[in-house]
């Protein structure tokens, strides 16, 4: 079972540092924003959107979401991320539904956050890789569907193993020789990121992305995009660089390929997208 009051200090701890980084890692943000907005339109009806941002930090998702127009409710773990999610709404004057401090398993009984049938968006961007256990995993995303609407649309987000990896492989690369009897054995065939006694996290196959969902009643897997596309492990640093018009072209090559088989387990960061069948 995760020690999510782990989790919740981590962030406590580095919620500046969190708030920083989706616009230090601007490619993550930028890919994920398109694909979120593809669905806005697929989902307006002419009304505000009902929209829940499940494990949303200080609000990168949901401020953008409440400023067009869409009632967003607001939930994390973290009440210094929430905190900062309050100030920057308050100084930008967006108005959020709610700000909710909430574990992600735990919703189903905070009548500020879950109704069945209630949301026609979810966004699950943060608490799925740091849920060690399927089950856990499945329950968050059951849940989900559990709030949405029929033909509603669940965009959750999955750290990948190789991004670990490569991680180390630039920082670090004696650590696999190092630590393979002890920990990597068993990281590489479980994914479960237990060698810091700070915080834990699950690190996914693309495979393990698609069999959780198959899990779950109610849930179609329509789609997998890799956040950073083909640049992952930090290959985008110097287009975070680059004049906006520059930028933008890298971000349209990169979300052309976005769902090639081929790169999907490259990324730092996997996008699912499913929708709710009934």
């Amino acid at each position: 079972m995760t020690d999510t009051k782990r989790v919740a200090a981590w962030y406590d701890q580095f919620a500046g540092q969190e708030h920083d980084r989706l616009g230090n890692c601007r490619l993550e943000f930028s890919i994920s924003w398109r694909v979120i907005t593809q669905y806005l339109e697929q989902l307006w009806t002419g009304k505000s959107l009902h929209i829940l941002d499940l494990g949303g930090g200080t609000g990168r998702y949901a401020l953008e979401l409440a400023k067009l127009g869409h009632s967003v409710t607001l939930v994390d773990i973290s009440d210094q991320e929430l905190q900062i999610a309050r100030k920057t709404a308050t100084e930008g004057q967006v108005e959020l539904t709610a700000i909710v401090q909430a574990d992600a398993r735990a919703i189903r009984g905070n009548a500020a956050i879950f109704r069945e049938n209630k949301y026609d968006l979810v966004l699950c961007q943060g608490p799925i890789y740091h849920l060690l256990e399927e089950d856990e995993r499945r329950d968050v995303l059951s849940t989900c569907a559990a709030t949405l609407k029929p033909g509603g649309v669940l965009v959750a987000a999955f750290v990948l193993r190789y991004a670990h990896l490569r991680d180390i492989a630039q920082r670090d690369p004696t650590r696999l020789l190092m630590e393979y009897d002890s920990f990597y054995a068993t990281y590489l065939a479980d994914g479960k990121y237990t060698r810091t006694p700070l915080v834990s996290s699950y690190h996914a196959s693309t495979a393990e992305v698609k069999e959780v969902f198959e899990s779950v009643p109610g849930l179609q897997l329509e789609r997998l995009m890799a956040c950073e596309g083909f640049l992952g492990g930090g290959l985008a640093s110097k287009i975070n660089q680059l004049t906006d018009d520059a930028y933008e072209k890298w971000v349209e090559v990169v979300l052309r390929f976005a769902e090639d088989e081929c790169i999907l387990g490259n990324a730092d960061h996997l996008l699912a997208i499913a929708r709710r069948t009934a």
